[in-house]
């Protein structure tokens, strides 16, 4: 139990003991002060007063003069219709400094009996990945982390899309725009991108065409040999490409599924849902009705046999059960395929799977000025926007230090780069779609990775010094350890970090976590420019030093879940 767990739990009993049988608080009943400066834990009076039938004023009145100061709680207060409850800094300070040095503050062992499925990273083969996979891709990786620190066995997996409609199109424009053409070694996702969008395009304006697509999609599905080597020989660019965008992001993908592989188990679940009758043809096509879930239908297969991805995930979800039975399956699939997650529920359901499958939706990210499309090619591919943000970083850095070499230039700003681009998408809630600004996204101050990264190097600085005895100021010599305002504060914020992670676990609003991040980089900012840490002396300087260091393990922490590395200068 943290710091503020066991400083709640001795609020309620207090709380208890104060009221007797007469009422029966929880802990989900404390909260935190809507003012800061009125103490650390509030417990609000007015459900108390419906049931007493007084006024909440009165109440308060009554009970917190029953509550001593004792343990953790330095001292009580009515403020209107609440209770205060302020901590005693000395006390919550012997806690949370030493739990924040602690690897493993912040996390709990609530999920330890579970085993937990999350897929994510789904581009598809034949395509870029671009900065609209981005999201998708650290989302998941941030649940995986959170999951992992609360204790539950977790199974990063990525489900890759490498037999679809845009695999026909991109072998179709090959032979037809670009046969025998060989491209440069290193730029052939570049290519396929290129003849994806050349072939979509060139479909758009002479759709007879198309029938050209469904021959080669079939021949595809069917296993025939005809096109089969052209495939395979682009899926291994595809895959090089994303084994490498998926190591750059620091994925940890432990089981990898593919779409080539689950043809024959869609089609003979397609089979079986239509002799069970839960599953029928409709105009040539086959279908599942879901109107009494107010679902519509869920197209399985097309008029001319070929699967759709609802077909294939169904057999997906029967691969995931056999290889690992989890507990719970989590998909993190943006918002668009909100009524083809439920489709896919609704289906399982019917057919008796009764595993717990979960849907966490994001909103999109889009650019200035519309939506990014492989299909008209107005895509900011990974490779570049990385590129352009290292680049950026490297000329900051730079500027900065013109006596580093440049091998020490490139690896903080690689560490910059990668800060500003996760952060800045990993900030957002994410039930709001991401406008992707590259300038904002690049910004070294405000509330941004960069800035967090900056306040961790000039903590790394000041620990570095802390041998140092020049400058003393004796001034200061009669205060006490946490005797200043901005001291109490930062190790408040400290203290709230496990808080944090539980919350985040439930929620998944995994911006909470960027959002202290960032609030804890500002607090620090404020205590050394009102605090002396270095020119303090004796035990004061000792307990300044030890704030700082907390507060850089934590910074450390957080930033790990989101998937950043610290760095030691900037």
């Amino acid at each position: 139990m943290y710091a503020l767990q066991q400083a709640r739990q001795e609020v309620l009993l207090a709380l208890k003991t104060a009221l007797g049988k007469t009422y029966s608080p929880t802990l989900d009943e404390l909260e935190a002060p809507k003012i800061a400066s009125h103490g650390d834990i509030a417990f609000p009076c007015f459900g108390l007063a419906k049931g007493f039938k007084r006024s909440p004023v009165e109440i308060t009145s009554e009970i917190a003069p029953k509550i001593k100061p004792q343990g953790m709680i330095a001292s009580v207060d009515a403020n209107g219709p609440y209770i205060n409850f302020r901590l005693s800094t000395p006390a919550l300070a012997e806690r949370v400094i030493d739990e924040a040095r602690q690897e493993t503050y912040g996390t709990s062992s609530t999920l330890t009996a579970k085993t937990i499925m999350v897929e994510y990273a789904q581009p598809n083969t034949h395509k870029e990945v671009h900065v609209g996979h981005l999201r998708n891709a650290l989302v998941g990786q941030v649940v995986v982390e959170l999951l992992r620190a609360h204790g539950a066995r977790v199974i990063p997996t990525s489900y890759i899309n490498d037999l679809g409609a845009h695999v026909a199109k991109c072998l179709w424009g090959i032979q037809k725009f670009h046969p025998g053409e060989k491209p440069e070694k290193g730029e052939e996702n570049i290519f396929l991108a290129k003849v994806y969008t050349e072939a979509t395009q060139w479909l758009d304006a002479n759709p007879e065409e198309k029938v050209d697509i469904q021959k080669i999609f079939q021949s595809l599905e069917n296993g025939h040999r005809g096109w089969r080597m052209l495939w395979k020989k682009t899926r291994g660019w595809s895959m090089t490409m994303i084994r490498g965008v998926f190591k750059d992001l620091g994925l940890t993908i432990e089981q990898w599924y593919f779409e080539s592989d689950l043809v024959k188990s869609s089609k003979a679940i397609v089979e079986d849902l239509m002799r069970r009758g839960i599953a029928k043809r409709s105009d040539g096509a086959v279908i599942v009705p879901l109107e009494e879930e107010k679902l519509g239908v869920n197209l399985l297969e097309r008029t001319d046999g070929t699967l759709l991805y609802n077909a294939k995930d169904l057999a997906l979800a029967f691969q995931k059960e056999e290889d690992y039975r989890a507990d719970l399956s989590l998909y993190v699939v943006d918002v668009r395929q909100s009524l083809a997650m439920k489709q896919l529920f609704a289906t399982l359901k019917r057919m008796g799977f009764n595993r717990t499958l979960q849907h966490l939706s994001y909103e999109i990210v889009t650019l200035p000025d519309g939506v990014m499309s492989s299909r008209k090619g107005n895509v900011i591919r990974y490779e570049d926007l990385r590129d352009k943000v290292m680049q950026s970083a490297r000329q900051e850095t730079r500027a900065r230090h013109s006596d580093w070499s440049d091998k020490k230039v490139d690896e903080i700003a690689h560490h910059i780069a990668f800060a500003a681009l996760k952060f800045y998408i990993l900030k957002q809630d994410l039930d709001k779609i991401v406008i992707f600004e590259t300038k904002q996204a690049l910004a070294f101050d405000g509330f941004t990775g960069p800035y967090v990264l900056y306040t961790m190097a000039r903590i790394q600085s000041i620990l570095r010094k802390r041998g140092a005895k020049k400058g003393v100021d004796k001034s200061g010599a009669h205060e006490t350890p946490f005797g200043k305002t901005k001291e109490a504060e930062l190790l408040r914020k400290i203290a709230e970090y496990p808080d944090v992670l539980q919350r985040v676990v439930r929620t998944y609003q995994i911006s909470a976590i960027a959002q202290y991040a960032f609030d804890l980089a500002k607090s620090f900012a404020d205590f050394y420019q009102d605090v002396p840490v270095l020119k303090a002396t004796g035990a004061v300087r000792e307990a300044r030093l030890a704030l700082c260091e907390a507060t850089h393990r934590t910074l450390i922490k957080a930033l790990s879940v989101l998937g950043i590395e610290s760095v030691r200068e900037m």
